[in-house]
């Protein structure tokens, strides 16, 4: 395998959920090390940068593609792209929305199309520089809302990070304003885009219970259709509201920045974020979230009217920070977990 393109080892592993074979998650710490993790390091950079350079192309699309429309159309793009990889996998998708559907419908709406329209709204009202810093709280949120739904409570200095991490949350939503603060009047779009951010967190933290016989490309295929279902009247009612000179003015360049983000800011993201987590592990490959928001500063005030005032860099030093001493104690290593396949009734659910 150390030989083989890592791309290829990518799209290995995005396959591997689908054998039949017993599969067994990587552990928290590879044994990886030295040169060896710098493939998987340019790989989770490249990611960050990828969905950094989305807040960017979003914004500029709003001009003339309304929030939801656009959430729906960028994954109509992962749709038809994932369609011939998983047409293989049709039987098993339909057994699983028969079978899981509650499952599936509560995944679909934390991490599928709802999410990403909720995201495109709360950033028609606000920036890409906001966007790229929440994400950054994006593991904070994790380790809340696993102490407060799964009793997973957090050990010192995971409980130091969170609490610097909020500070610097509150630093953004209002604007480094003491006063917003004191009055509570932050701007409602950074609160949606914290809602989308939540809902993210929640879907990662669940994101284990898929449907252990589809693979990861079938899964998002099935969420994606579900999502893409269940917005469709809001996407219509949308629509039906929009000048209709606005519309006939849709030319190429929005249809490239759609194209874009569907199969380069989703599709690619996945698959280099899977390499490097792989590669490096969980621990190591959440660390690199933190470079979103660098990405999407740089290319807000390169490509944007956007520009940087002193209460985003606070906040970003304020949550990156609190992440990283977040993630200083190691976490308690536990044995690796075997998957088999689903079809044997006293084999234990996969937990990978």
């Amino acid at each position: 395998m150390v030989n083989r393109p890592w791309l290829a080892q990518a799209w290995a592993g995005v396959k591997c959920r689908g054998m039949s074979s017993p599969s067994i998650t990587p552990s928290l710490f590879p044994a990886a090390s030295g040169r060896a993790l710098l493939p998987a390091y340019l790989a989770l950079t490249l990611t960050s940068a990828l969905w950094g350079s989305n807040s960017v192309v979003a914004k500029r699309l709003f001009e003339l593609v309304p929030p939801l429309t656009l959430g729906w159309l960028r994954w109509s793009v992962v749709l038809l792209a994932l369609a011939p990889l998983v047409w293989r996998e049709r039987q098993a998708m339909l057994a699983a929305m028969r079978r899981q559907w509650p499952l599936l419908l509560g995944l679909a709406l934390l991490g599928g199309v709802p999410q990403n329209m909720l995201t495109n709204t709360g950033l028609s009202g606000s920036t890409a520089i906001h966007l790229g810093l929440m994400n950054s709280a994006i593991p904070v949120l994790i380790l809340g809302i696993g102490w407060l739904f799964h009793q997973r409570r957090p050990r010192r200095l995971e409980s130091v990070g969170v609490t610097v991490s909020l500070l610097g949350v509150l630093v953004i939503v209002f604007q480094g304003d003491p006063r917003a603060l004191l009055q509570l009047q932050p701007n409602p779009y950074d609160l949606i885009l914290l809602g989308s951010m939540t809902a993210w967190s929640f879907y990662t933290l669940w994101i284990n219970r898929r449907p252990a016989q589809l693979s990861l490309f079938g899964f998002l295929f099935v969420i994606g259709v579900i999502g893409q279902c269940l917005s469709l009247p809001l996407v219509l009612h949308e629509l039906a509201g929009t000048p209709a000179g606005l519309l006939r003015s849709f030319g190429a360049r929005e249809w490239i920045g759609i194209v874009y983000l569907g199969l380069f800011a989703t599709l690619a993201a996945m698959l280099c974020f899977g390499y490097g987590v792989a590669r490096a592990g969980p621990v190591r490959g959440g660390i690199f979230t933190h470079l979103v928001p660098v990405f999407s500063v740089l290319f807000a005030v390169l490509f944007s009217d956007e520009t940087l005032a002193l209460y985003h860099v606070l906040g970003f030093v304020l949550v990156a920070g609190g992440a990283i001493v977040s993630c200083l104690q190691p976490p308690v290593e536990s044995p690796p977990i075997v998957t088999t396949h689903p079809s044997h009734p006293n084999t234990p659910a996969s937990n990978a």
